[in-house]
């Protein structure tokens, strides 16, 4: 009785951790609807702001440095993103980015 409920016990582990993984990777698809618009807008508004800043205003270092950390933190938090996306995703699943 004891092989049985061992092999129960693990049945229902592996049903529970592949719904909790299933449930983060529709959580991850949700928001990323919203992250990666965003991060991508703030990648685009660093680089801006630290070319604008290089050219024109070059004794103002702080927005120089703000953009370039604006540009690269929105890129780190993409490739999170899609490292957990990637992650969590089911067996056999492709990820396509959209443009």
């Amino acid at each position: 009785m004891r092989r049985v409920s061992k092999k129960v016990a693990v049945v229902a582990g592996k049903a529970v951790l592949g719904t909790v993984k299933y449930s983060l990777y529709v959580t991850l698809l949700l928001v990323g609807r919203v992250l990666v618009p965003l991060t991508s807008l703030a990648v685009a508004g660093g680089i801006l702001l630290f070319l604008f800043s290089l050219l024109f205003l070059r004794d103002r270092t702080p927005l120089l440095i703000c953009g370039a950390c604006l540009a690269v933190g929105g890129i780190v938090i993409q490739l999170i993103y899609h490292a957990a996306l990637r992650l969590v995703a089911p067996e056999g699943v492709v990820i396509v980015s959209e443009l």
